[in-house]
């Protein structure tokens, strides 16, 4: 059986979504192509492993800017798609049994392929495409009523009842860190993940502790330098980013007011469950399913820049005086065990053995 994954950056065996569900399906023996959409030049494709496939669409026309997803009509942005995809000469689609589209620029693919398709809704189209335009819900919709099922991340309950039956909840998974308790905790900070950031609350931050250095671990790209205690050091493979996670003090994640009220429906994020699993604090801005302060996970919840400013003064003071440690209790750890990374993967196989035969 051949199948074709669509994601948006290339293959890797992470916890996310759509990479669990890749690393599923070979070790299940099928052939699996993953695509990269989009791309602005052309890259050839590479053998990953005996039978994963990393391939790359390329936008044959250069024209589409990330930008144009905010100002452009959708009928437009319908027409470029639709255009690039049906006439480039990189894929035949006819070739796969079933395609699986992660949410985001992927679902454009629903409008045309007849391909039996799996959607894994990752995230709602106003992270996706950090757009609250109607043009992407319909877009996603499209794609919800094209599938033969949804690996959704988000609670069914969220969705129009019409879809229920097609929803099955699989959240991502997180890597337990086995050697964390042998890591020197240092006087810094540390995010790491994606989204529109608060950067007037950062600076605060680092204004109050100039002794301690805020690491920002993502693709940001701020050319500016705001101070010397913050370091936006880009996108980093995990060999990389996880040493600054456990060395760190504190877990910040600061999103801006705009990107939180963008998360109305979302609750843990595989990151914040790998902070939880290290028994680290964390200090976070509340939105979706996460209102409130969880002390027993060490999950202290901000509204505002000043509650942000004496929450992180009181976990400092805590951790100085040796109040605040990192055990993690075993409330939280039955609370974590179900979503281990291996306990994700048997739950994905149970599904789609189900429907994949």
């Amino acid at each position: 059986m051949k199948i074709l994954v669509v994601s948006d950056r290339e293959y890797k065996k992470t916890n996310r979504g759509i990479d669990l569900i890749t690393t599923l399906l070979a070790e299940k023996g099928y052939s699996v192509d993953h695509l990269v959409f989009l791309k602005r030049k052309n890259i050839p494709e590479k053998q990953v492993t005996s039978n994963i496939r990393q391939l790359y669409f390329y936008d044959f026309t250069k024209l589409y800017r990330d930008k144009y997803r905010i100002f452009l009509p959708g009928f437009m942005l319908c027409f470029f798609f639709l255009y690039i995809i049906k006439n480039q000469k990189q894929i035949d689609f006819s070739v796969y049994d079933w395609v699986v589209l992660e949410s985001g620029y992927p679902t454009y693919f629903s409008l045309v392929l007849s391909n039996k398709i799996i959607y894994r809704l990752a995230d709602a189209p106003e992270i996706a495409f950090n757009s609250n335009r109607r043009f992407y819900r319909k877009l996603e919709y499209n794609t919800i009523e094209k599938s033969v099922f949804v690996s959704s991340a988000i609670p069914a309950d969220l969705y129009p009842s019409k879809y229920s039956k097609k929803f099955i909840f699989c959240h991502s998974g997180f890597i337990p860190i086995l050697h964390a308790k042998d890591i020197q905790i240092k006087k810094e900070f540390v995010f790491m993940g994606g989204g529109e950031i608060d950067l007037p609350l950062i600076k605060k931050i680092s204004n109050r502790f100039p002794d301690y250095t805020f690491n920002i671990i993502g693709s940001f790209k701020y050319k500016k330098k705001i101070n010397d205690n913050i370091i936006f050091h880009g996108y980093l493979e995990y060999d990389e980013y996880i040493k600054p996670v456990l060395s760190s003090s504190v877990f910040i994640i600061p999103y801006s007011k705009r990107f939180s009220l963008h998360l109305s429906r979302c609750n843990f994020s595989a990151k914040i469950l790998l902070a939880i699993s290290l028994g680290m604090p964390i200090l976070l801005k509340n939105y979706g399913a996460i209102q409130n302060t969880d002390l027993d996970k060490k999950l202290f919840v901000y509204k505002t820049h000043n509650e942000a400013l004496d929450l992180l003064t009181d976990i400092i003071k805590k951790i100085e005086n040796g109040e605040l440690n990192r055990e993690v209790s075993e409330k939280t750890r039955d609370f974590l065990f179900p979503q281990i990374y291996e306990n994700r993967l048997k739950e994905l196989d149970k599904t789609f053995s189900e429907w994949i035969k």
